[in-house]
């Protein structure tokens, strides 16, 4: 009996001291809202109780917000990102002698309490890996070694920080040759095979440009459709800093066509367009439309929609910033304005006498892409960049629409 009795006390004893570690620890989480904490312990968070994924992709230099990020709508939190060699390595050196910020802010404690909070909430963790350069990509893809060596490079990181799915962001710009194609979707089935191995319910993601189905770009869509679970299609940046016009970094609609009347502002492309043609090659389940929660501004030689730009006058807007020029006293002339041809919003203001036009998104424009991927039946959505946003909700807000149905 009395030793009965002494293992009881151990267990409790043990028992108390683990939750007592537990709430120490706990304490110095970032913040993330107690009514959300609560949600997801009795499975009521929106992202439940919905098919529709949100997925939201966390820049390593936004990790200083850690504390002020609103997540709890997500159902995948995408860390991005960890960069790859030509070897297949992990890029963990950079050419300063220094630890690369995206393999360094991995192992901090900081993302690994934030890590930790996701799975709380339910959502499925996810490591984006990328590679940027088509001489850096050739040299992954072309070689039989160096493919083995890149897929075991990320298996080791997803093993060893227990996410539960993998994103490639691999940009070629330009047209591969067929060979490189053809290797990287043989990369990313092997990659696929390897990691079900592993866990067998292992996704694989992969990010696509917009234009994809339209140019010879290094994704066989076709394809890749038989091994990987989502494509997330970056429906953004159709203009960029170094643009010569000032146009919507997200126009849902625009394009110009044979019934534009004279004379009338219209677009190259938009999303409606691009969309339309990659659904003819994949089902709309495995798209996830790109949310740009940001915009970019330049200095303009007017205040006319889609007015020349000044060479490298180009930056990237918050939302932050955005809404700052609101109460910015240096500010003089400002004017928000609604574009009917791409359905987003733009500002307009002087500051030293110079003219500056920022064109962006927010909660109206944000709501227009729900309401299309809604129509269209696509996948859900994929937000770059969490961070962007705070410490502003409204743009959440037809996100929490669109997850719950």
């Amino acid at each position: 009996m009395l030793r009965k009795i002494s293992r009881l006390f151990l267990i409790l004893g043990l028992i108390f001291s683990s939750i007592t570690a537990y709430a120490i620890w706990r304490n110095t989480l970032p913040l993330i809202s107690p009514v959300a904490m609560i949600e997801a312990l009795t499975g009521n968070t929106p992202s439940s109780k919905s098919n529709k994924i949100v997925y939201g992709f966390f820049p390593y230099w936004n990790l200083k917000l850690a504390d002020k990020l609103n997540i709890s709508l997500l159902t995948h939190f995408a860390y991005f990102a960890i960069d790859l060699n030509p070897d297949g390595t992990i890029n963990k050196i950079n050419s300063k002698k220094e630890q690369e910020p995206g393999w360094n802010k991995l192992q901090s404690s900081s993302f690994n309490k934030l890590h930790y909070q996701t799975k709380l909430l339910g959502q499925k963790s996810v490591i984006t890996v990328t590679a940027m350069e088509p001489e850096l990509i050739n040299s992954l893809l072309t070689s039989q070694e160096t493919s083995s060596v890149a897929i075991e490079s990320i298996l080791e990181v997803y093993q060893n920080n227990k996410f539960d799915n993998i994103n490639i962001d691999f940009e070629y710009v330009g047209e591969p040759d067929q060979a490189v194609r053809d290797a990287f979707t043989l990369f990313i089935r092997n990659l696929k095979k390897s990691c079900s191995i592993i866990n067998p319910k292992c996704q694989v993601d992969v990010d696509i440009f917009a234009d994809t189905a339209e140019k010879y770009r290094l994704w066989d869509l076709l394809n890749l459709n038989q091994t990987v679970d989502h494509f997330i299609v970056m429906t953004y940046d159709y203009y960029r800093k170094n643009s010569t016009q000032s146009g919507p970094i997200a126009p849902i609609t625009g394009k110009c066509n044979s019934s534009t009347p004279p004379n009338s502002p219209c677009l190259e492309q938009d999303i409606l367009t691009h969309i339309s043609q990659i659904t003819k090659v994949l089902p709309s389940d495995k798209i996830l439309l790109g949310i740009p929660f940001y915009g970019y501004e330049w200095q303009t030689s007017s205040a006319d929609y889609l007015a020349n730009t000044y060479p490298k006058t180009g930056i990237l807007a918050s939302y932050q910033r955005i809404q700052g020029l609101f109460s910015n006293p240096k500010v003089s002339s400002l004017s928000a304005k609604w574009s009917s041809v791409s359905l987003s919003p733009y500002i307009t203001y002087t500051k030293d006498d110079k003219i500056y036009q920022i064109q962006f998104e927010n909660s109206q424009s944000l709501e227009q892409k729900i309401k299309f991927v809604k129509s269209a039946n696509l996948g859900g959505i994929a937000i770059w960049a969490l961070g962007y946003e705070t410490p502003y909700d409204d743009l959440w807000q037809p996100i929490k629409d669109f997850s719950t149905p």
